[in-house]
């Protein structure tokens, strides 16, 4: 993941990737209507088809959820019912996929979430249900809160450790606009490339324990294992064991995903996210972060941001790289300087647009960090601009991330680059033209072997500037 472990050789800003405050248009005025699973790459190249045959044993696992689903209802099923989702699963491969932790399948994680207890206030029906929706439609992930009832808030205040800020303000369980889009963004990779790995970390963080633990190889963070061990210390991770090989990590909830769960479980409306979703973005923020994020305020501290929300690039690169269980090299593109100004590039577009290219093409789906400006925003053109508030045409005023799942090349020749938004309000695929987001790119997390010259490169520039 990094050529070093010190974190000054990489940029840290104030431009934390979790809300985008001012929505822009889409280039490509259609999105792709897809009520479908995914069936481009996305499905074809990223889960390894090794079986979609049960043996024996397996039979017996999935007769006993078919069974437990028989009348359950779905949540964003397009009409499949769950047993039919779990048909879909078995013939595409991901119902047999294996963790990238621990050897264990989809189907065995499904299994655990039927038979096994779960955390008070959470029911293994829902959870069911909202993790097939998940792996069978990645795209309805959203990064959206419920709201908590009213009569509800006192109560929960009341529950929290003394040290909880919601204690004494509750009315800061009211997040109108989130940002877990990071977490949310690597939530849909997880769902799509890692089923079993996702249904895991669903059964793991909803049982009594609320705790998933990563056998990571040290060399999925650097290629020195005293460096990946510094790493995880400087990034605060809450290690179990290590040797020189790998470490045992432990990712747990905060107070407040358990509570936000709950709700979840009872009062989940259209369009908000489920529980699964509260379970996984959770805990991704809490690992992130350092292990200072409120799940109830959506806040977080830490070392590494400034910014109260979000995930700056080497936090969301770090759990990209953990959740992996493989080296990620994060690419940063844009050199923002110490004003908060878009200043240079440090690749040319068509390096960009060759890297994202590289890695679909290799199977894996790319997310990246995009910045806006007062100029690409609109901002500047609009009456309320005033430059001596809001900065020059180059200030950065969002940072957003999102998932690329797929190109394709239009009549003219563009690229068009088709991505998952957690934060549009829209199970839809989104459509950008490589002219329109690639001047927007900041970085992006790639397999390490595919961009291992060029990131040398600009880790050289990155370096001069600084």
């Amino acid at each position: 993941m990094l050529q070093s472990v010190s974190l000054s050789n990489y940029p840290i800003t104030n431009t934390s990737f979790g809300i985008l405050k001012k929505k822009v248009e889409k280039p490509v005025s259609n999105p792709v209507q897809n009520s479908q699973p995914i069936q481009s790459k996305v499905v074809s190249q990223g889960v390894v088809q090794t079986r979609t045959v049960l043996n024996e044993a397996e039979k017996k696992k999935y007769n006993a959820l078919v069974s437990k689903l028989a009348n359950a209802q779905s949540k964003n099923s397009n009409g499949l019912k769950p047993t039919q989702q779990l048909d879909v699963l078995l013939k595409n491969g991901k119902l047999l996929s294996k963790s990238q932790h621990d050897n264990s399948t989809t189907l065995d994680n499904l299994y655990n979430i039927a038979t096994i207890k779960r955390a008070n206030g959470l029911d293994s029906t829902i959870l069911l249900t909202d993790t097939l929706d998940t792996l069978v439609n990645p795209r309805f992930i959203t990064q959206t809160f419920g709201d908590i009832p009213n009569e509800l808030k006192p109560a929960i205040a009341q529950s929290l450790s003394k040290d909880n800020p919601v204690k004494q303000d509750y009315e800061q369980m009211n997040v109108y606009s989130s940002g877990t889009c990071a977490a949310a963004s690597l939530e849909v990779n997880m769902a799509d490339k890692l089923p079993a790995e996702f249904a895991r970390w669903v059964s793991d963080l909803s049982s009594e324990k609320m705790q998933v633990d990563l056998n990571v190889k040290l060399s999925a963070l650097t290629q020195n294992p005293l460096d990946s061990l510094m790493l995880l210390r400087l990034l605060e991770a809450q290690k179990i064991s290590s040797d020189f090989n790998s470490a045992k990590i432990k990712v747990d909830l905060d107070e407040g995903a358990h509570i936000r769960a709950c709700v979840q479980t009872r009062y989940w409306n259209p369009g908000e996210r489920n529980v699964a979703d509260v379970l996984i973005q959770s805990a991704i923020m809490k690992l992130g972060s350092q292990n200072t994020y409120n799940s109830l305020n959506d806040v977080r501290e830490g070392k590494y941001s400034a910014n109260p929300q979000g995930l700056v690039e080497i936090e969301k690169t770090f759990v990209e790289s953990l959740i992996k269980n493989k080296e990620i090299t994060s690419i940063t593109y844009q050199y923002i300087d110490s004003d908060q100004n878009l200043a240079d590039y440090y690749c040319t577009p068509e390096q960009t647009q060759k890297h994202i290219m590289d890695a679909i093409d290799s199977g894996d789906n790319v997310i990246l960090g995009y910045v806006e400006t007062n100029q690409s925003s609109g901002l500047i053109n609009s009456p309320e601009y005033d430059a001596s508030i809001h900065g020059g045409p180059n200030k950065v005023i969002n940072g957003h991330e999102i998932t690329v799942v797929d190109y394709y090349k239009d009549e003219k020749g563009e690229v068009i680059f088709v991505c998952i938004d957690t934060d549009d309000n829209s199970p839809d695929l989104i459509q950008y033209s490589s002219s329109f987001l690639i001047p927007r790119i900041h970085h992006a997390g790639y397999p390490a072997h595919l961009v291992e010259e060029d990131s040398k490169e600009i880790l050289k520039k990155i370096s001069a500037v600084e």
